[in-house]
């Protein structure tokens, strides 16, 4: 396929946006003039990358934009353009649909999957700019939400799912470099040429370094998070930061979440699904359709398993437990464990969360709580919890479950065998893995 004829051929129709955008869209545009307020209307312009396109379009053609070479903010764009010239434009946009034969929900939810990709990478370089104390960062904003744009329209173009990494497929199909394509669909749309001075491959600086290391990290992240591959981007991006690696991947943490919790469309999900696979040989994926049929409470139950085995087998704990919060008990009942013999009377006691007892502090709020040997023997003395009485001697670690804002339940695992201790290494890595369970439910 010839790329300039592509590129021409994409140029010369408009594209759809997402759904929710355009029921959105017209919500705000059937507010009175002197209610719709542009920075609300940048903000929703910038949480659809086709809405993005669109409006970058408009101003794309811009002679005298062209020649300046600025790079304005989506606010400042609308303001350019005036109320009435955006909101005819708005008005007149499609939504993207499914077409029998022409465009399937598979790849519908895929354009959604690679937008929302491109949303993280978006967080991302903001939060990693503002740590280094940049706060005018919409120029990268804007970029990483452009990236995945071509990748997505040959999407819709083929109407297929590629069998391997979609923007390698895109580079081999034009026999070019995906950065080089980006370039040329700036060029050719056109696009604000300021956009090039950020996603072009002119001189290199620390910002677009740390650009580039964004929209790896977000575009790989169903790749597994606990691959060395993917953490060297973070740990790179940290560096040149100047901040610790932890601060770096909480950045990345929470810019997939934010995402999820504020989805455009089913596919803004999928990065952070991708995000709780459990550690492999291989990525575990789901089908999207199938995962997309789970509701929230066996949505939770599979991620709770798939921790569970996480903790037994990666980080080789020798007793799990999780006790499940029974709302009309006001108790912590146990609903999985390994490790625990048959006649073990954990089995069936029943945790009551008696105001100011261990458990009830601990299931107060998202907390984790470590303990040696010697804590573990002191809080039996003060506490009086059957439950301490049973687990014998040794360290032991447990976090508070939480799906959404509702308390799940406890996490507890030990070394009772061995009595083996849990150093910080490993207290962080289950912190992690119950962390990812508690972020599920958006």
């Amino acid at each position: 396929m010839d790329i300039a004829n592509w590129l021409s051929s994409l140029s010369e129709n408009r594209w759809p946006i997402l759904p929710a955008t355009a029921v959105e869209v017209r919500q705000m545009l059937s507010l009175p003039g002197d209610r719709i307020v542009f920075s609300e209307l940048a903000n929703l312009t910038l949480s659809d990358p086709f809405l993005l396109l669109d409006l970058m379009r408009l101003v794309g053609a811009s002679q005298a934009l062209q020649r300046s070479e600025a790079h304005p903010t989506v606010e400042q764009m609308l303001m350019m353009l005036g109320l009435e010239v955006i909101t005819t434009r708005y008005r007149q946009i499609p939504a993207l649909s499914t077409v029998h034969g022409k465009l399937d929900q598979e790849v519908v939810d895929a354009v959604g999957d690679w937008l929302g990709r491109s949303r993280v990478a978006a967080f991302i370089i903001k939060e990693w700019l503002a740590i280094t104390g940049e706060y005018k960062v919409e120029d990268c904003f804007i970029a990483a939400l452009v990236y995945n744009l071509p990748a997505c329209l040959y999407l819709i173009y083929r109407n297929r799912i590629p069998g391997g990494p979609l923007l390698h497929e895109v580079s081999d199909v034009f026999a070019l470099d995906y950065p080089k394509i980006v370039e040329q669909f700036i060029q050719r749309m056109p696009l604000p040429s300021g956009l090039l001075n950020t996603l072009g491959t002119g001189p290199v600086n620390r910002r677009k370094q740390l650009l580039k290391l964004a929209i790896a990290t977000a575009n790989a992240v169903d790749q597994g998070w606990w691959r060395p591959q993917w953490n060297i981007g973070i740990e790179a991006a940290a560096k040149l930061i100047g901040c610790r690696v932890d601060d770096a991947q909480q950045v990345v943490q929470q810019a997939i979440l934010q995402v999820a919790r504020h989805p455009r469309a089913l596919g803004y999900t999928y990065p952070a699904r991708a995000y709780l696979y459990i550690p492999g040989p291989f990525p575990q994926h789901n089908k999207q359709d199938e995962v997309a049929t789970l509701t929230g409470e066996q949505q939770l139950e599979k991620a709770l398993l798939e921790s569970l085995r996480h903790l037994a087998n990666d980080i080789q704990f020798e007793r799990i437990m999780f006790l499940r919060y029974d709302q009309p008990s006001h108790s912590l009942k146990m609903r999985y464990q390994i490790g625990l013999e048959d006649n073990h009377p954990l089995r069936k006691h029943i945790v009551a969360l008696e105001p100011g007892s261990f458990f009830a502090l601990l299931t107060s709020r998202p907390q984790s709580f470590h303990a040696p040997a010697s804590t573990r023997a002191q809080l039996a003395r003060k506490y009086q919890d059957e439950f301490f009485t049973h687990l014998g001697e040794g360290h032991f670690a447990c976090m508070s479950v939480f799906s959404g804002h509702k308390l799940a339940g406890v996490f507890f695992v030990d070394n009772y065998r061995s009595n083996k201790a849990i150093d910080d290494d490993t207290y962080h890595r289950f912190k992690e893995t119950v962390f990812r369970v508690s972020q599920l439910t958006f």
